[in-house]
């Protein structure tokens, strides 16, 4: 419940917005009022496939009613994708439903173009649809004219004049304004510009729904419309979709792990998730998983909103979890040209985005199940250099699928804007949690785990650290006319504690760490086991901050022994000592 000061504060607030005396502005014609509220449309939607993750909501405190508009409400609508809005226009009679875009040479539908870019910006459609139909009645209205369509969000600029152009710039001030109120700390956010030029001061504790609203619908109208205009807002909303002040109650919760790697194997990493206001580029840092600042651009730009993985053509993108393809086409995302782009819904909240494809296999509506190629990675749109930009999305909102390390609170989080990250890989454990159920963990420097002299500490790794050193090359057959060093070796060593005799998948983690060196492309791990000894040989570059796959074997209790050594293919190189982990084959 708001104190009785802050509902007084929000009074004289709206009371502030709707008191200048400005004369408005032309507007677009908007409809006259329904006389009656049609039912809610359904669609009937692909299920997703079976092996699709099943999350069950975790029991809350019902959440109090949002004055305005509950902000959840803003980024996100469950089970509302291209399906649920065609079916929605049909029923209205919109003529929305038969329009197409020329994207990039690509011909896309309304509901397509929606769908991008709802999803890329954060978006409920379900506003942008309820936003369209108060400005220009373009949803409800089977007879709208030419003009409401060239005028369908109401904004004046003869240069946004065509209903491509007005959906763009109404998402993309949308996502400004959700910048500018993250930004503004503790004081005001940037204010409203109304359709007149006329400008509103705010007050800083303004909430976050009415001024991401009010910064869509001022530079439409005049000063004095701007209470009148929220009103009708809330009106059209409900009459299409329900009451937005109501908290939603039927949202998943955070999922237990689900997703796989979206690459038949690893691939140099070259951006982090930035957890200081990502998309927002806020003060030339980024905040890592790991819960620290850095300012290297080895680890990402600032304000960045996903992973990015150093993949190109021909090497396949691969569907990173269970659902159904929403998207798959062309993305305006402002650049020279389009991004090639596929998005997944998977039914539990979450969804994943796949930018800068060079080409695309998945059509729209399609059910795919996880590991599925939904396209080649490529450098379309923004992409400077071929990459796949991977993107989660929980509820509408970018978080990062590797969770929050940090030992204090994720700004993320904490963002009124933000959303909470947890560790979505299903086939491999956090590095910064307990291992799943019957997974062991020999940690460097735990029990277990014994080394000689010469291994440095780092404060990135399994829980908490690591250590390297540099490495002495070994002697290579590739590379016969190299001597190998005379240095000795440091070598380390692990022995697992196995409750049982069994077939276990052997994985080695390898840190994301600057230490001054370049990384080992060859890096030796030497496993002991019940069939005899065998050397698996790991490449650090495209493995760091990940696991490494070092096989399957048979092993009895105490008789498991996996070591490695400084001695490897790349003299002076980053040698990296960390966790490794014995998962039960029948787990995987």
């Amino acid at each position: 419940m708001k104190s009785p000061r802050r509902a007084i504060s929000l009074i004289l607030l709206v009371a502030a917005l709707t008191a200048c005396a400005a004369p408005p502005t032309p507007t677009p014609t908007v409809p006259p009022a329904l006389p009656t509220v049609a039912p809610k449309p359904t669609a009937t939607v692909a299920a997703a496939p079976t092996d699709a993750p099943v999350v069950t909501p975790t029991p809350a405190a019902p959440a109090p009613r949002d004055p305005l508009f509950d902000p959840r409400r803003i980024s996100y609508a469950h089970h509302f994708n291209g399906p649920e809005i065609q079916a929605l226009l049909e029923v209205r009679g919109s003529q929305l439903k038969d329009v197409r875009f020329a994207v990039g040479g690509r011909s896309q539908s309304f509901t397509d173009v929606l769908v991008s870019l709802t999803s890329l910006y954060s978006l409920s459609p379900q506003l942008l649809l309820a936003l369209i139909d108060l400005q220009s009645g373009l949803v409800s209205n089977p007879q709208a004219s030419s003009d409401q369509m060239a005028w369908a969000l109401g904004y004046p600029d003869r240069g946004r004049r065509g209903l491509s152009s007005q959906l763009h710039w109404a998402a993309r001030e949308l996502r400004y304004a959700v910048r500018d109120y993250a930004l503004k700390g503790s004081g005001p956010p940037a204010p409203l510009v109304f359709a007149d030029g006329t400008r509103q001061e705010l007050s800083a504790d303004i909430s976050f729904s009415r001024y991401v609203l009010a910064r869509v619908l001022a530079p439409t109208i005049g000063p004095g419309q701007l209470g009148a205009r929220l009103d009708g807002l809330i009106r059209r909303y409900t009459r299409l979709f329900g009451d937005p002040r109501e908290p939603p109650t039927d949202w998943p919760a955070p999922a237990a792990p689900f997703l796989t790697r979206p690459m038949e194997r690893n691939f140099p990493i070259t951006s982090f998730f930035d957890h200081d206001t990502p998309f927002l580029r806020q003060n030339g840092s980024i905040a890592t998983y790991w819960g620290r600042t850095e300012t290297d651009i080895a680890f990402a730009y600032d304000g960045h909103t996903g992973w990015d993985y150093g993949i190109g053509p021909p090497d396949p993108v691969l569907a990173a979890g269970a659902g159904v393809v929403t998207f798959a086409g062309n993305s305006e995302d402002g650049c020279a040209t389009p991004a090639h782009a596929v998005i997944i819904d998977h039914g539990n909240g979450y969804r994943t985005l796949y930018w800068h494809l060079d080409s695309i296999s998945v059509e729209a509506g399609q059910p795919i199940t996880a590991g599925t190629p939904v396209g080649v990675a490529g450098a379309s749109g923004c992409a400077a250099g071929a990459h796949l930009h991977l993107q989660v999305q929980y509820l509408g909102r970018d978080v990062d699928p590797y969770g929050w390390c940090g030992a204090g609170a994720d700004p993320w989080a904490q963002s009124p804007t933000g959303q909470v990250s947890v560790w979505l890989w299903r086939d491999m454990p956090s590095p910064c949690g307990p291992p799943p159920p019957g997974v062991i963990v020999v940690d460097d420097g735990g029990p277990g785990f014994r080394s000689a002299a010469g291994w440095q500490s780092s404060a990135i790794g399994y829980g908490g650290g690591a250590h390297f050193a540099a490495g002495s090359f070994a002697g290579s057959v590739a590379r016969p006319y190299l001597a190998a060093s005379l240095r000795p070796p440091t070598v380390a060593i692990w022995r697992p504690t196995l409750p049982q005799a069994g077939r276990y998948r052997v994985l080695a983690y390898v840190p994301y760490a600057l230490n001054g060196l370049d990384e080992s492309h060859e890096l030796r791990y030497l496993i002991r086991h019940t069939g005899g000894e065998s050397l698996a040989v790991a490449d650090a570059e495209t493995s760091r901050n990940w696991w490494v796959d070092l096989g399957t074997y048979e092993f009895a209790p105490g008789q498991a022994l996996v070591s490695t050594s400084t001695l490897a293919g790349d003299d002076q190189h980053s040698i990296w000592v960390d966790a490794i982990a014995f998962v039960p084959a029948e787990d995987q």
